[in-house]
């Protein structure tokens, strides 16, 4: 199963006075070896990617292939009861799936797969109520 996740996201913390990911106080490198590495590792270009490592297909081939997020909202919205908490976009070997997560009126949480192509209701995970499924 293929799943795209990016984190860019950084924490870094100083106070005065004491050290915080190799620096001193003043944010100076107080460690030669370190600003040496990375020195190198912008010089020789390896930087860390603010993309995802998978290739996305080109837009028009994205368009054709998948049924439109709407058009998987609304037919979620005319199968079940309940509220979207969550849609993702999967490959699950060579077939792409929309995996739509849904509070019930009961308080449920289901898991509802569709094949993306063509909206075929594939799994229900979960409790199901008897008033969700409409």
């Amino acid at each position: 199963m293929r799943h795209v996740t990016i984190d860019t996201g950084s924490s870094e913390m100083q106070t005065q006075g004491e050290t915080h990911n190799g620096k001193d106080s003043r944010g100076t490198l107080r460690r030669p070896g370190l600003w040496a590495l990375m020195c190198a590792l912008v010089f020789f270009g390896w930087t860390i990617p603010l993309y995802a490592a998978e290739e996305l297909l080109p837009y028009d081939q994205l368009k054709t292939k998948f049924v439109p997020i709407e058009q998987v909202l609304s037919h979620v919205n005319r199968s079940f009861e309940g509220i979207i908490l969550e849609v993702e976009l999967e490959e699950d070997d060579e077939t792409w799936i929309y995996e739509v997560k849904l509070l019930t009126p009961q308080g449920n949480v289901l898991e509802v797969e569709y094949d993306a192509q063509n909206m075929d209701l594939l799994t229900v995970k979960g409790k199901r109520d008897s008033a969700a499924q409409r």
